[in-house]
C-alpha cells in the first residue's frame, strides 16, 4: 500500500468514527469551553484538516549543538591553539549543520596564533631575538651588534619585538631578517595569554637559538615555558645590564628578578662589562653564569681633538634623573667663565632642571640629537662631561672617543674600564672636590691627551668586531649547530604540528 493510500484510508476511518459514534455524544454535553474544543477538533476531522501537509520552500531546523561538543573544542584549544573555533567556522556551522548556543570570543588565542603564524609565513627561522623595541639605546645597539653577527654567518634571523612602542631603528635590520610585531597582534591580551603564544610560535620555529635583550615578555616566557624550550633543544640566552635605581641604593632589574628562576633554562647572560658578574655574583651567588661581551665599535677612530682654551664643554645624554642634570648645572654655575653645550631630549619628570639649565648664561641647550658625530663636527670641544648616577658602560662614552674627545666622567659601573681613572670623579668625594678636580683636568692638556689615547688603544683592541665575534663563538651553541633541516627533522616528532593553510 502506498504512502497517500494508507494516509486517506485513516482520515475516512477517524471521520467516520468521529461521525458516527463520537459527535453525538459530544453534542449532548451541557455548554462547556471543553464541548466547543472537541466540536472545533471534530469539524477539523470532518474537513479532513487534522493531518496537515507540510509548508513548501522551509527548510528543516538545524538541532542544536550539544554542549559536551562545544565544550570539547574550547577544551582543544586550551591544548592547540589552532583548534579554536573562529568566527567564521561557527557562522559555517550555524548555516549549514547546527545552531551553536554560545558565544565564543572572536579575539581568541586561536584567532590571535592564527594571524600570527600568518603574518610571519614561515617558521624556518635558526635564531629568534626577543627585544621591547627597537629604538636610539645603547641596548639597541647591542642587539643590531648581535642580530648582524649572526646575519653575517648566514643564519636566518626573526626579531619579535614584545612592547607597544614604535621601533625607529627597524630599518637599520638587514634586508632579509624578519621581524614580528608581537605586541601589535596582542595588546588585548593580558600577560600569561601573551606568554602562551610567545611560547606556542617559538616552539614551532626551527630555532635553535634565542636571544632575550631586555623584554620582559621574554623573561616570563623563560621562567614558564623554559624547560619544553630546552627539551626541544633550543638554547636560552639573555643580555643584563646594570640595574636601574628608583631610590638612592635600592635597584631595580630584570637580572635579579628572573636570574635566580630561570638560570637553570639558560646556556648563557651576556653584559658589556666585567662590573656586572661580580656585582651579580654578590647578590645572586651565581658564579661563572654572566659572562662579558664588550659591544664592538663599527666606526672610524678619528684624531684627537686639540681643543683651544675656550672651547665648550660637551654634555650629550637623555635628560633623566639617571644623569643627573643637577650635576651639570652646579658645574656650569660654578664655572661661569666656562661654556657648555648640552644635547638630549628631556625626560618629564626633568622638565623643571632643563628650565633651570637654560637659565644659566654660559648654557646653550640644542635639544635631541640623531648622531654624535654631527654634533663633534660642528665645532671643536675641550672635553665630554657624563654625570650619570648609575651605569653600565654607555655607548655614548665609546662614541666620545671614537670623534677624538676626552672623556670625564664619575666613575660608577664599568666605566673605569674604559676611561682613565685619572680623568674620573667620585661621588664619594664632595662636589667642591670634584670641582676642583674637574678644573685641574680641563687645565692639564697633556692628561686630556693621553686619557684619550688610553681609550683609543682599548676600543682598537677590545672593541673591534673580530673580538667581539670570538667572544661569541666561544660561547657554546650560540650560534645554530644543526642545519634547519636537521633540526626538523630530529624534532619532527615532537614539535607542534600548527601551521596556516597560506
Amino acid at each position: 500500500m502506498k504512502k497517500n493510500q494508507f494516509k486517506s484510508m485513516i482520515k475516512s476511518t477517524v471521520r467516520a468514527v468521529w461521525k458516527v459514534a463520537f459527535k453525538p455524544i459530544v453534542k449532548l454535553l451541557p455548554e462547556t469551553p471543553l464541548k466547543k474544543r472537541l466540536l472545533r477538533a471534530g469539524g477539523k476531522i470532518e474537513r479532513r484538516e487534522w493531518w496537515p501537509k507540510p509548508p513548501k520552500n522551509i527548510e528543516k531546523a538545524s538541532p542544536h549543538m550539544n554542549a559536551y561538543l562545544l565544550s570539547e573544542l574550547k577544551n582543544l584549544a586550551q591544548i592547540e591553539y589552532a583548534l579554536t573555533p573562529h568566527k567564521d567556522f561557527i557562522n559555517q556551522l550555524s548555516q549549514h549543520f547546527f545552531t551553536v548556543p554560545v558565544a565564543l570570543e572572536n579575539d581568541s588565542l586561536g584567532a590571535t596564533y592564527d594571524l600570527l603564524l600568518r603574518h610571519i609565513k614561515q617558521l624556518d627561522y635558526d635564531v629568534v631575538f626577543l627585544a621591547p623595541w627597537l629604538k636610539r639605546g645603547g641596548a639597541d645597539l647591542g642587539l643590531l651588534h648581535h642580530i648582524n653577527a649572526q646575519h653575517k654567518k648566514g643564519y636566518k634571523v626573526l626579531l619579535i619585538t614584545t612592547w607597544n612602542a614604535e621601533s625607529p631603528w627597524i630599518d637599520r635590520l638587514p634586508q632579509d631578517v624578519g621581524h614580528l610585531d608581537f605586541a601589535a597582534f596582542t595588546d588585548k591580551l593580558n600577560q600569561h595569554k601573551k606568554v602562551e603564544l610567545l611560547a606556542r610560535v617559538l616552539l614551532q620555529t626551527s630555532a635553535q637559538s634565542i636571544h632575550n635583550i631586555n623584554s620582559e615578555l621574554g623573561w616570563d616566557l623563560y621562567k614558564k615555558y623554559g624547560i619544553q624550550l630546552n627539551a626541544m633543544n633550543k638554547r636560552l640566552f639573555s643580555s643584563v645590564f646594570c640595574e636601574d635605581e628608583i631610590e638612592p641604593n635600592i635597584y631595580f632589574g630584570y637580572a635579579p628578578k628572573y636570574l635566580g628562576e630561570t638560570y637553570r633554562y639558560l646556556s648563557g647572560v651576556f653584559c658589556d662589562t666585567e662590573w656586572y658578574p661580580q656585582v651579580q655574583q654578590k647578590l645572586t651567588g651565581l658564579d661563572d653564569l654572566i659572562q662579558t661581551v664588550y659591544f664592538p665599535f663599527l666606526g672610524n677612530l678619528n684624531s684627537y681633538q686639540a681643543a683651544t682654551d675656550k672651547a665648550p664643554i660637551l654634555w650629550a645624554s637623555r635628560i633623566a634623573k639617571q644623569k643627573r642634570p643637577q650635576l651639570l648645572y652646579q658645574f656650569a654655575r660654578a664655572m661661569p667663565e666656562q661654556e657648555f653645550h648640552v644635547y638630549g631630549e628631556s625626560d618629564r619628570a626633568c622638565r623643571e632642571e632643563l628650565k633651570e639649565l637654560q637659565k644659566l648664561p654660559n648654557v646653550k641647550y640644542f635639544g635631541k640629537y640623531d648622531s654624535f658625530a654631527h654634533i663633534v663636527n660642528q665645532q671643536p670641544y675641550a672635553a665630554f662631561l657624563y654625570t650619570s648616577q648609575y651605569d653600565g658602560l654607555p655607548n655614548v662614552l665609546i662614541e666620545a672617543i671614537s670623534n677624538g674627545l676626552p672623556v670625564i666622567s664619575y666613575d660608577v659601573g664599568g666605566i673605569s674600564e674604559l676611561i682613565h681613572s685619572d680623568t674620573l670623579l667620585a661621588d664619594e668625594d664632595s662636589f667642591e672636590d670634584n670641582l676642583k678636580k674637574f678644573k685641574n683636568i680641563l687645565s692639564n692638556t697633556t692628561l686630556l691627551e693621553d686619557s684619550w689615547k688610553h681609550s683609543r688603544d682599548i676600543l682598537k683592541t677590545r672593541h673591534s668586531w673580530n673580538s667581539f665575534i670570538n667572544v661569541l663563538e666561544s660561547v657554546n651553541g650560540y650560534f645554530p649547530e644543526l642545519s634547519r633541516n636537521e633540526y626538523q627533522i630530529n624534532y619532527s616528532h615532537i614539535r607542534p604540528l600548527s601551521k596556516p593553510d597560506l
